[in-house]
């Protein structure tokens, strides 16, 4: 079990924000092989939403250089695109959703599936 999951949480859910403060500031460096071993790729023929699901996704909004330097960290996920499995990135501005003109906004999706065949 990680420390994590052993957080408390709401009755919806949330943890509370001096909680998630401490676990994020007792985090270690990252470590390219427990990142790895974490990662849980999407089965090929999955449909539908994935947000309830244990598969790892990453979702980063923001200005060009906050996406550029936090998707730094996930560099490492590069080798997942490879025989059995593949690198699901989705790099794009984001559309103001009144006038559905394109912002200074990035967002960078990354996540993992598994190939088929």
């Amino acid at each position: 079990m990680t420390d994590l999951e052993e957080l408390p949480t709401t009755d919806s859910g949330t943890i509370r924000k001096d909680d998630a403060m401490k676990w994020l500031n007792g985090l270690g460096e990252p470590d390219e092989d427990e990142m790895h071993d974490a990662i849980v790729a999407k089965p090929y023929e999955h449909e539908g939403s994935t947000y309830a699901e244990p598969f790892s996704q990453i979702r980063l909004t923001g200005t060009a250089e906050f996406v550029t330097e936090a998707a730094k960290h996930f560099q490492s996920m590069i080798e997942y695109e490879a025989a059995f499995t593949r690198l699901e990135i989705n790099l794009k501005r984001v559309k103001d959703q009144d006038t559905g003109e394109l912002t200074d906004t990035y967002a960078l999706y990354l996540s993992v599936a598994k190939r088929g065949g």
